[in-house]
């Protein structure tokens, strides 16, 4: 699976291989990706993803538990934080 994301000229993708959650290198909106990339794990119901400190984010903020090299989460534990005030 992959998503496709241009920002002006620049076009990145990003998607699920394997269980761990990728994208490119070049992509400009990380964080964007990344929240997408949630979003449909949590929506398809996907068991657990994996990925790496590529994202310039916090991960344990969208769920994510370090184990070495990875960050791992479990589909009940995958959040899409978000600062707005109640």
């Amino acid at each position: 699976m992959c998503y496709v994301l241009q920002d002006g000229e620049q076009t990145s993708c990003g998607g699920i291989v394997g269980g761990e959650l990728v994208c490119d290198d070049v992509c400009t909106q990380k964080e964007l990706m990344l929240r997408a990339l949630i979003n449909k794990c949590r929506n398809d119901f996907i068991k657990n993803v994996t990925t790496r400190e590529i994202w310039g984010v916090d991960l344990a903020r969208f769920g994510f538990r370090q184990e070495g090299a990875y960050w791992k989460a479990d589909w009940s534990d995958l959040k899409l934080p978000h600062e707005c005030e109640k």
